[in-house]
């Protein structure tokens, strides 16, 4: 595996993840597990599967900043999308400005 993972889709997660699991109930199950694909998907099944361990560390690094942009109603949520780099400029400007005026600084 190389340093830099190259990206790999969520849909090739999801299936790498899901066949883990069939890997899994295999052995629960108390059947032996013959090698279920050649050694070159092998391979990109452990590749897929650390992409999904890595996607699902950034899930969880970023879980509080996700879940709060969720609990904003659907018409502010597609304005953040369309327009999100612009409101936080306006934002960050009047916050700046808000603190200028808390300080004794012009009025607005």
């Amino acid at each position: 595996m190389t340093d830099t993972p190259k990206k790999i889709s969520l849909r090739q997660q999801i299936e790498a993840v899901r066949f883990a699991e069939t890997r899994q109930r295999t052995l629960i199950g108390g059947d032996t597990l013959r090698e279920l694909r050649p050694p070159r998907e092998a391979e990109y099944d452990m590749q897929r599967l650390g992409s999904a361990a890595r996607t699902l560390e950034w899930l969880q690094q970023h879980e509080d900043e996700i879940r709060a942009f969720l609990t904003l109603p659907a018409d502010a949520r597609e304005a953040v999308l369309r327009h999100g780099m612009t409101m936080g400029q306006m934002c960050l400007e009047l916050a700046k400005r808000e603190a200028i005026a808390k300080a004794g600084g012009p009025v607005r």
